[in-house]
Formats: structure tokens, C-alpha cells, sequence
């Protein structure tokens, strides 16, 4: 394998390696303990996107309609299995039966060619690399791959759509990791599967489970000399639906002989594996899976995860056990939460890539996440199908499809540049003072001198005191006969704050700031005016604290805050803002980095 000259004279005229951009992109990428690292032995923190819709569509994100869910239920079968989604327009396979429906079938026969193209293009790739992203997981479905017919037939358009977004990836220097996200048969039974009904065929037929295995060895053979993938997902969010648990075992026999064969082929790209109940059950994972190459990582699905180590706190363990590295194959909360979250697991060399680049306009017009693309006139009435409502003619159906397919260009889309932006920990940002750095500038776990718990069981393990900052009322110990409507829902970023007394101190990071940038501190003195000195430092530079000026912050309540003096802090990569209390007891709300 070969990639492109990358000279650390090259890298020193660019300035600092940054490990967060695809500066790092370089080489093979591998496991090296519990961190990845590229062809040159270097960390690398992975980040980037899912490409979702391309190649295993999910209905709601494509513009399903709006279902009551509480009040339509459609069980497929009997028995305990209560979370079959209704929708028509579920998954690649209810997809492609509705457009038979709404279009004919030699529509259909051209239709995912079509889809496929527009919906992922070197533009989409371009963009991902603008937005600093290193990795893109490369969403896959097996049916676009290979003929549901006897015998094994490849569909070569397919392939040859995979080869290019490959070769996109190259050339922009963003790794790719291919994702098994609808297998043969269906892997989960839940909505964007390929499957045949709520049970996982792939590990309850034979031939299933090879066909799927073959498919892997094909994908295997045509680009493991690719230097630029960084690795194989072989299987996503398997056995999740209560009634599969008893299948989680005959996960473990697919996994032994998927990578037995994998192997045989390719002993150098990364293999991830993903526990069962959406990848977030970890007790499959109690031996080496990869004892010839060691050369795998553990995919975790995390969705609206508390942005501080408690909900990483199992997976941790396993990585320490283990000795591998940890991925959030899929994850997400809003932007302000994902740049604290993002932080910590980059601290921990965890690998994180965001559910969803692009999705359906949200019904006020905004990208869901980084990207969006608008529907087409009409499309109302292609809901109301949906909903088993009237068909509307032929014609009409064939039009606004068409208008559906064409939308999907990102020269259509509408790009919210905010979402990575912030995600990110890049100003302009607002950090909740909840939301200080959980380690000091050395690196070392970061405490404080408070003994007592905190609101909301935020940070214990910190002993830092967090204290009231909302009008909100205090939460209560929940009451289990029955389910309180009326339950507050409560963001320890925006409904605490942080108080310091003298001699404390916080610290709270950003990175890549592209210039000068303005700080202000928004709280209050508690008892009286609190005297506060800021200091910044590039800590990847290997720069000492500068003072950067000492400011007083009047007396108040914290439902109030006030902002307190703007003081500046330099360019930089990753740039650390130490908020030290010389006099008095301060309470910060909020840190508004602002250019």
C-alpha cells in the first residue's frame, strides 16, 4: 500500500500537528493500545460524520410522515416484540416496495442508481474535509451490493459507486470506515434494516450469515489495498430487540468467523465491532477477538450522552481490559453538550462520528444536523400514501420522485456550519461553567475541595460544587407507581453553575482559534465582589500561562448573571482559559468565547 509524501518539513510549514484535522491523515490507520494511530505512529483523534441515507435509507429521516406513534401501533408479529416501527417508509426494501407502488417497477429499476448518485457526491466528501472532519463512516447496505437472488451476483454499479466515494476519500485525505449497516436477512429487525420481519435471518439461516460473510471477503479483496480505509464495521446495532436476545451468542460464532476470514485476506485495517442492543450492551466483549492481528476497536452507539465520564465510565473499563481503542460510531446531543462530551472523549483518544450528515429539512425548514436538503413540491401526498392514504396518479408520482432525487445534491442543501462549528469547541461558543476542562493543563484528573453531592448527580467524581442556576423546580426523587406528566426536564450546562472560592480555580478550552478572540465571564460574586484573575495558554504549543489581566465581578444571584469584563486571548490551537479566584467566592454561569 502507498499513500501520498507528507514530509514533517511539510507539516512544520503548516505549523503544529493537529490531531483533530485531517493533517493527521496520513498512512495505514491502526490500533496501538487503547489509542489509533496513522502510518507514522501518531495519535489521532477520529471525528467526522455517518453518511446515513446514501445506501440504507431510514424513513424519518428522509421525510416519513409525521406518525401519532402513541396512538398507531402496527405489530408484525404477536408477543413481546411491542417496538416494530409502522412507518411504509422505513428501510431500503419498504422504500423500494412503495416506489413500485407510487412509480412502477421500471422506475424502481433505476431508482437507487439514481439516488445513489445525487445523494453522495465528491462535493458531500469536499465539504466534510472543509468542516474539519478526518473520518467518514461510509453507510452501507448489502442489497445494494449484492443480488437478493440465487446464487452470488455482485451489482457492479454499486461497487463502482463504492470505489469512487473510496477514491473521493483519498484524495481529500479523510478516512473511511465502511459500515455493514443493513446486512443480508437484517441485523435488528428496527427501522433503516435490511430486513425480512423482526428477526435477524442473518444469524437464524445459513445462508444468510454466508452470503453476508462472502460479501465481506468481496469488499475485502477489491480495496484492502486502499490505504486511506481505515477500517470495517461488520455489522450494525445486531440482535436489539428484546425478543433477539436469546440470539446474542450466535453474534459472538459471526464475528469468530467473519474476522477469521477477513483475515485471510487483509491482516492490516482496523476491524470494529458492535455489541448488542444498539451497540450498547459491552458483555460480549470479554476476550480478543482479533488475537492474530490485534488490530480491532469496539464501537459504541451513544445518543444524548451527559457530557462528563459517567456514561462512558463501562466502556472504559472494557477498553482498559481489553486493550483496544473505543469508537462512537453513532452519538449526538446539541452542539453546546456535544463540545463538552467531544472534549472528554478526545482526551481518552476516543474516536466519535455523529449520526447523520445528510438528512430531510426539519419542518421549519433547518438541517437536522450538518446538512439538509428540501422536499419536493408534493410531497404531502406522498405522506398521505404513507399513511395508506389515496395514490396520487402515476404522473404526479414519477414528477415529484424525481424532484425528491435531484434535491438530494448538496448544491440544493441547505449547510449549517453552527452544528460542527460549536460541536467542535470552536468560538463563537458559549461553555456552561458546569462545563469546565475535567483534567488541568498537565493532563492530570482535575478536583475540587467540595465533599457534599451535586444537583443532578453531575460530576460527583469531580468534587466540585455546582449550585442552582435556574428558576426551574429542584428535582425530585422519582415516584414509580406511576409516571408524572409534568416531569421537568433538566441540562446540568444550562441549569447549574460552577462556584469557586479562593484560591480555586477552572479551566475551559477551545480550539482552533483562528484569531484574537474575545472572553467574557457571565456570573456573579457570592457575599460580595469576587476578584478573578483569567490566564491562556496554547497548551499543545507548550506555552506557560499568561495572565491576561484581572477583572472584579459584583456581587448578584446567580438567575441573574452579570458579564463581566471581556478580556482577549490569542490564536491558537487549543487554547486554555484558567479562571482563578483571588478574593471572594465567584459563581460562573457561562463562558462566552466570541471573535
Amino acid at each position: 500500500m502507498c499513500c501520498p509524501a507528507f514530509s514533517m518539513e511539510r507539516i512544520r510549514k503548516m505549523g503544529t500537528y493537529n490531531k483533530y484535522n485531517n493533517e493527521a491523515v496520513r498512512g495505514i490507520l491502526r490500533t496501538q493500545g487503547t489509542k489509533f494511530v496513522n502510518g507514522e505512529g501518531e495519535d489521532i483523534v477520529l471525528h467526522g460524520h455517518c453518511t446515513a441515507n446514501w445506501e440504507n435509507v431510514e424513513g424519518f429521516m428522509i421525510g416519513s410522515a409525521p406518525l401519532p406513534r402513541d396512538n398507531f401501533k402496527f405489530i408484525l408479529f404477536p408477543g413481546p416484540g411491542k417496538d416494530h416501527n409502522p412507518e411504509r417508509w422505513t428501510s431500503r426494501r419498504f422504500v423500494s416496495q412503495q416506489v413500485r407502488e407510487l412509480c412502477g417497477q421500471k422506475y424502481l429499476d433505476t431508482f437507487w442508481d439514481r439516488w445513489e448518485e445525487n445523494h453522495l457526491q465528491e462535493a458531500d466528501i469536499e465539504l466534510m474535509v472543509k468542516l474539519g472532519y478526518n473520518v467518514v463512516r461510509i453507510v452501507l447496505n448489502a442489497n445494494a451490493l449484492l443480488y437478493e437472488e440465487p446464487g452470488i451476483t455482485f451489482n457492479e454499479k454499486g461497487f463502482g459507486r463504492l470505489a469512487k466515494v473510496i477514491d473521493w476519500c483519498e484524495q481529500h485525505r479523510i478516512y473511511a470506515i465502511l459500515d455493514m449497516h443493513g446486512v443480508v436477512g437484517g441485523n435488528n429487525g428496527a427501522t433503516g434494516d435490511s430486513l425480512f420481519c423482526e428477526y435477524p435471518s442473518i444469524f437464524l439461516d445459513e445462508e444468510s450469515k454466508e452470503r453476508q460473510i462472502i460479501l465481506w471477503e468481496e469488499i475485502v479483496r477489491r480495496f484492502h489495498d486502499k490505504w486511506i480505509i481505515a477500517g470495517y464495521d461488520l455489522i450494525n446495532e445486531p440482535v436489539s430487540s428484546p425478543v433477539q436476545h436469546e440470539y446474542i451468542p450466535l453474534l459472538e460464532q459471526y464475528y469468530e468467523e467473519c474476522i477469521a476470514r477477513i483475515r485471510k485476506i487483509d491482516k492490516e485495517h482496523i476491524i470494529f465491532l458492535e455489541g448488542a442492543k444498539y451497540a450498547r450492551d459491552a458483555r460480549i466483549f470479554k476476550h480478543q477477538y482479533d488475537p492474530e492481528c490485534h488490530n480491532w476497536a469496539i464501537s459504541i452507539h451513544l445518543y444524548g450522552a451527559s457530557p462528563e465520564i459517567k456514561d462512558l465510565y463501562p466502556w472504559l473499563l472494557k477498553r482498559e481490559e481489553l486493550q483496544v481503542p473505543l469508537w462512537l460510531g453513532e452519538c449526538g446531543n446539541y452542539p453546546e453538550s456535544n463540545a463538552i462530551f467531544f472534549d472528554i472523549c478526545a482526551h481518552y483518544g476516543i474516536a466519535y462520528t455523529p449520526w447523520g450528515f445528510k438528512t430531510a429539512l426539519d419542518p421549519h425548514g433547518r438541517p437536522c444536523m450538518s446538512v439538509g436538503h428540501p422536499l419536493p413540491e408534493g410531497w404531502e401526498k406522498i405522506q398521505a400514501f404513507q399513511m395508506v392514504g389515496p395514490r396520487p396518479s402515476y404522473e404526479e408520482c414519477i414528477r415529484i420522485m424525481d424532484e425528491f432525487i435531484e434535491l438530494t445534491k448538496l448544491e440544493h442543501c441547505t449547510i449549517n456550519y453552527d452544528y460542527p462549528r460549536i460541536s467542535a469547541k470552536q468560538p463563537d461558543i458559549n461553555i456552561g461553567g458546569a462545563g469546565y476542562d475535567m483534567w488541568d493543563e498537565t493532563g492530570k484528573r482535575y478536583y475540587g475541595n467540595w465533599e457534599l453531592s451535586n444537583y443532578l448527580d453531575f460530576r460527583l467524581e469531580d468534587h466540585t460544587k455546582l449550585v442552582w442556576a435556574t428558576e426551574k423546580d429542584l428535582p425530585y426523587p422519582a415516584f414509580n407507581w406511576y409516571e408524572d406528566p409534568n416531569v421537568l426536564r433538566y441540562d446540568p450546562l444550562t441549569d447549574l453553575a460552577l462556584e469557586l472560592g479562593e484560591g480555586e480555580f477552572a479551566n475551559y478550552s477551545v480550539r482552533e482559534v483562528k484569531e484574537n478572540c474575545g472572553v467574557t465571564l457571565s456570573g456573579v460574586g457570592l457575599g460580595g465582589a469576587a476578584e478573578v484573575e483569567l490566564l491562556a495558554a496554547n497548551v499543545p504549543a507548550g506555552e506557560a500561562f499568561v495572565s491576561l489581566g484581572t477583572i472584579t465581578v459584583p456581587e448578584g444571584s446567580i438567575l441573574n448573571p452579570v458579564d463581566a469584563a471581556k478580556i482577549t486571548i490569542p490564536a491558537g490551537e487549543d487554547v486554555t482559559v484558567k479562571v482563578v479566584v483571588k478574593k471572594g467566592t465567584l459563581q460562573i454561569k457561562t463562558m462566552k468565547f466570541a471573535y
